[in-house]
């Protein structure tokens, strides 16, 4: 994502990272609020309709479902394009867990898992009230692919999809779709099967569109969707409004909400301080970004009942790479791990960064608790690091004083994290230095093998809710000779070989999860200790004094959930 929000970022396969936050996926969110022990913020009875006015710090990349990748595009509009698959309104685990979106029913899989089968539910309609039909999604396909939408790669596993864009021609067929206008039949076939393409169908990119939305960016005009919410005005870099769908409500589609609020306007304010300020004193009734840090007392102080953090499904890693010295030995690796000083870490972050040692984030199947904390190899996480024993696995490497380059950007605070990074390496026995690269390029430069990094910064913000999206990131076969984004050039046989299996899977995720439990594991212990882990991101949830903020949901996949807030009763 170019765009980003308290500088975190999301990103899709074979695309360059952009360090920083975005999206989630199934997460056990731990609260780190003292909301428990404050007064009651939602003490009056919640109320249909009024109006709120909220911020963002930058605009949205982009306000069309086909081109957006940030959280500034993707909060608002998930509630405005729902997809033929999505997510319950809900928190924790349970909002985490795949539903019927604009489908009757999750899809019919063939049992080779290369053919998806879905029907439309009867009845749809668009916010400008035209029909929805089955042919409108390969059109909103192809509008992903033919804008080369960030998106676009996870939509290439599509049979004929590359053909499509080779082709040049926008409103040529994409020969793995077959829809029946009227049936409302969907089928897909794919190249290869993919465990994860149920949650790919769920995306925000593939939110339906009338058939006729042009091949070309809509930011200025969104198109028509189906949701609980329409785009009525967007002047980019200043406001956008969305207003109730009025046909939306007619659906009555189960698990989604129709939405209590009429009308929501986001204005872009650059300032963080007077945003936090500003929810504070009632003039704004939601800030998208944590509160600055030199705020956050403030904030905590006098609004415990209305500001809460949560833990993302995300991880911060220090990627080693295998291919360089002296990253090509396992003992090195294994001493970083031991040298990381991650609550130190997690200080840089204001707090803002649940120390951790898992790769999976929580709440995935596949993640440990236990492993994440206390049975973590290297110590518990929350407690200070093993200087000696990463000095002297250092030393039986024969690595003392081995000069090291560390690789970050200057988006704040990865550049205070990268410094720090490379003083705990020297603390342990290496000779390091910083080198800092704007966060426009970092991704690509680190990701050109021609750079060769040694180790350095890196993050991940889920996709979606499955472990293929983030273990892609260590994946062999994706290595490529730009734009690689296995930093570290992971090439094990028997995590290769275990992710294909797990992707062709046609059995339930859960059935999987302590398949990826183990995998986790063996990428992060020694003696492999390819990755350093060090935690995993926080967001918050702050409101003003007239929402009911219990009410208010925040998602494990899209954060804030506009769709569930309300004024209190009189506001």
């Amino acid at each position: 994502m170019s765009s980003t929000v308290s500088g975190i970022g999301r990103r899709a396969r074979l695309f360059a990272l952009i360090a920083a936050l975005a999206l989630a996926s199934s997460v056990i969110f731990a609260a780190c609020g003292d909301s428990d022990d404050s007064s009651d913020s939602s003490s009056g009875t919640a109320a249909e309709g009024g109006e709120v006015t909220i911020s963002q710090t930058s605009q949205p990349d982009y306000l069309d479902p086909a081109l957006t990748y940030t959280v500034n595009g993707i909060e608002p509009l998930w509630l405005v394009y729902t997809p033929l698959l999505t997510y319950p309104h809900v928190e924790g685990e349970a909002g985490a867990e795949l539903i019927p979106g604009l489908a009757e029913d999750l899809p019919e899989i063939s049992e080779d898992g290369l053919t998806y089968t879905l029907t439309l539910r009867d009845g749809l309609k668009f916010s400008d009230g035209t029909p929805v039909v089955a042919s409108d999604f390969e059109h909103t396909i192809k509008r992903v692919l033919n804008l080369e939408s960030g998106g676009a790669p996870f939509y290439q596993i599509i049979e004929g999809a590359t053909e499509y864009l080779e082709a040049g021609d926008p409103e040529a067929d994409i020969s793995g779709i077959e829809t029946d206008d009227k049936t409302g039949e969907i089928t897909i076939k794919l190249t290869e099967a993919d465990s994860s393409f149920s949650n790919v169908l769920a995306m925000w990119f593939a939110g339906i569109v009338p058939g006729d939305t042009p091949f070309k960016n809509l930011t200025e005009d969104p198109p028509p969707g189906v949701g609980p919410y329409m785009i009525t005005e967007s002047v980019p870099n200043r406001q956008f409004v969305m207003e109730k769908n009025p046909e939306f409500e007619k659906l009555g589609i189960p698990e989604i909400p129709a939405g209590n609020i009429d009308k929501i306007t986001t204005q872009i304010i650059k300032n963080a301080n007077q945003q936090a300020q500003d929810v504070l004193d009632n003039k704004l009734d939601y800030m998208q970004d944590p509160p600055p840090a030199d705020l956050k007392p403030t904030v905590i102080e006098q609004a415990p009942d209305r500001y809460e953090e949560f833990t993302t499904s995300s991880t911060y890693y220090m990627f080693m790479n295998t291919r360089v010295a002296p990253f090509d030995d396992p003992l090195v690796r294994e001493a970083v791990n031991w040298g990381i000083d991650k609550p130190a870490l997690a200080r840089l972050f204001a707090g803002e960064l649940a120390p951790g040692c898992t790769f999976i984030p929580p709440g995935f199947p596949g993640y440990d608790e236990a492993f994440d904390t206390t049975e973590c190899p290297y110590g518990d996480p929350s407690q200070p690091p093993d200087l000696t024993k990463a000095q002297d696995l250092i030393k039986q490497a024969g690595a003392d004083g081995t000069k090291v380059t560390v690789y970050g950007n200057n988006d704040d605070p990865t550049d205070k994290v990268t410094q720090a990074y490379a003083d705990m390496l020297n603390q342990i026995g290496l000779d390091a230095e910083v080198e800092i690269l704007d966060g426009g390029v970092y991704f690509q430069t680190i990701g050109n093998e021609k750079t060769a990094p040694q180790t350095g910064f890196a993050n991940w913000f889920a996709d979606f809710p499955h472990p293929l999206n983030f273990y892609f990131l260590v994946d062999g076969d994706t290595i490529q000779p730009t734009n690689n984004q296995n930093f570290g050039n992971v090439d094990d046989k028997k995590i290769n070989d275990e992710i294909d299996r797990l992707s062709a899977s046609t059995e339930t995720l859960q059935s999987h999860a302590a398949d990826w439990a183990e995998l986790d594991r063996y990428l992060v212990s020694p003696p492999q200790s390819y990755i350093a882990p060090y935690g995993h991101r926080k967001l918050s949830k702050f409101m003003s004094e007239r929402m009911d903020y219990d009410a208010a949901v925040f998602h494990p996949v899209y954060f804030n959930d506009y769709s569930t807030w309300a004024l209190k009763e009189g506001e």
